[in-house]
């Protein structure tokens, strides 16, 4: 079980790594903190920094750290309250719409081909045990 278990993440980096270069560029430049940020972003459409940390469990200061690096990087935009300027409203720029929904197709496409090697049965199955797995790590 441990040989085939690491022979089925490797496999699992390796395609993914295949779908992200397929996807073109931006991928290979973030990080997956970076990733969570964006999607979380998109989720939240115009959230404050303080919204973004609560989501994302992390402290505001380590949220502003994070966005501020996107920002540097041209992913996302800043936008000072009128009414509290102490509050950051957070967008993603054009270019990072266009990853995140890249990524998302990405993903699609990449489920499409897993689940192209399982039977009906198998997907169900397949999904459930993610899905115990997932809440397990998840505590």
């Amino acid at each position: 079980m441990e040989q085939l278990l690491l022979e089925f993440i490797d496999t699992l980096d390796a395609s993914l790594k295949q779908v992200q270069k397929d996807a073109g560029a931006g991928f290979a430049s973030l990080t997956i903190s970076q990733f969570q940020y964006l999607n979380t972003i998109h989720a939240l459409g115009q959230p404050t920094i303080t919204d973004i940390a609560k989501h994302l469990g992390v402290t505001k200061a380590s949220a502003t750290g994070g966005i501020n690096r996107l920002a540097g990087l041209g992913y996302v935009d800043k936008t000072q309250s009128s009414a509290d300027r102490r509050v950051f409203y957070v967008q993603l720029t054009p270019v990072a719409q266009q990853l995140v929904q890249t990524k998302f197709d990405a993903l699609k496409a990449y489920e499409a081909f897993v689940l192209s090697a399982l039977s009906e049965t198998e997907a169900r199955q397949f999904e459930r045990i993610l899905t115990k797995l997932v809440h397990h790590f998840k505590g």
